[in-house]
């Protein structure tokens, strides 16, 4: 098995120099990932902000530490097809998820996942929503992002590059877990879940901690025109500057999602202290992480947890 402490850490310094120098707060963007290994030595991953919270339990999951076999080795979260290929056996992500139930130390009876299908759509759980998704079907569709303020319901959202937005208000214990692709990204699903909490819960900008990624790094994700141009209408000319840089190949952009949702959050108010950005990539470390890029689409699934103790 890969040794998940060997994760490759991007250069923050470099990679989010823009932000540091226009918000500050530098160490927001070093060592954000904590490495843990559980009693039942199953790999995986901690955000910092999060890692000693009395409030929440949180973990990443990586490819790491399951059951599952072929393109889907080891840990795959979905049971979904990918893509062109055939979904792996049912029975092997089940066992999957019994096996991060036990690193959490939460029922997956106790679990609820986001339907994600790319839109900025967020949804309040409860009791009611308990095991949708892994141990029951769910009664809703299209959704990215989940809302709670129900303790021991663990929010279950899913990546593969894409970028987790996790939120957490410790005083008012609600969370939200939500899934950010460039077009949850440009259609600011952050925004949407910061004001899900704080219209439903009287959450305010001042007590929410946030965490970015980990997902893809902007050296490894080359967009169209077409979706360059979506993000110069959505933001301004010098946030452009920060997210975008001519791609590789002609005619092509690298775009930098990390920064893009840092962006939103900042805009929403939350303070750039409270705001952490993960300084590893899913591309860049493809043999511990699953990565839709790097595997050109033969992949599993990762997936968040977090619940309120």
């Amino acid at each position: 098995m890969q040794d998940i402490n060997t994760l490759c850490r991007v250069n923050s310094s470099l990679l989010y120099s823009g932000l540091i120098e226009q918000f500050g707060h530098p160490n927001n963007f070093k060592n954000t990932i904590h490495t843990n290994i559980s009693e039942q030595n199953i790999p995986y991953i901690t955000f910092a902000p999060f890692s000693n919270s009395d409030v929440v339990k949180q973990a990443f999951s990586t490819r790491l530490g399951g059951v599952s076999t072929g393109m889907f080795e080891s840990m795959n979260l979905t049971f979904n097809p990918v893509g062109q290929y055939e979904a792996d056996s049912h029975s092997n992500v089940y066992k999957n998820f019994e096996r991060m139930a036990s690193v959490l130390n939460i029922p997956v009876e106790r679990m609820v996942y986001t339907k994600q299908t790319h839109t900025t759509n967020i949804k309040i759980v409860d009791d009611s929503h308990a095991g949708m998704g892994i141990t029951r079907e769910r009664d809703y569709d299209n959704i990215d992002g989940l809302v709670t303020n129900t303790r021991n319901l663990c929010l279950v959202s899913s990546y593969a590059d894409c970028i987790p937005v996790t939120l957490v208000d410790e005083k008012q214990h609600v969370i939200a877990a939500m899934h950010a692709g460039w077009k949850g990204t440009v259609g600011n699903i952050a925004a949407n879940g910061f004001n899900t909490m704080k219209n439903a819960f009287g959450c305010v900008n001042e007590n929410i901690k946030a965490f970015i990624g980990p997902g893809i790094c902007m050296d490894c994700y080359e967009v169209s025109a077409d979706v360059a141009d979506m993000f110069k209408a959505a933001y301004t000319k010098q946030e452009v500057k920060l997210l975008l840089k001519n791609g590789k190949t002609e005619g092509k952009y690298q775009l930098n999602l990390l920064a893009a949702n840092y962006i939103n959050l900042i805009n929403c108010g939350i303070k750039a202290s409270d705001i952490y950005v993960s300084d590893v990539c899913t591309c860049c470390n493809s043999n511990i992480l699953f990565s839709h890029r790097a595997s050109k689409g033969k992949r599993g699934i990762m997936c968040n947890f977090i619940y309120l103790r």
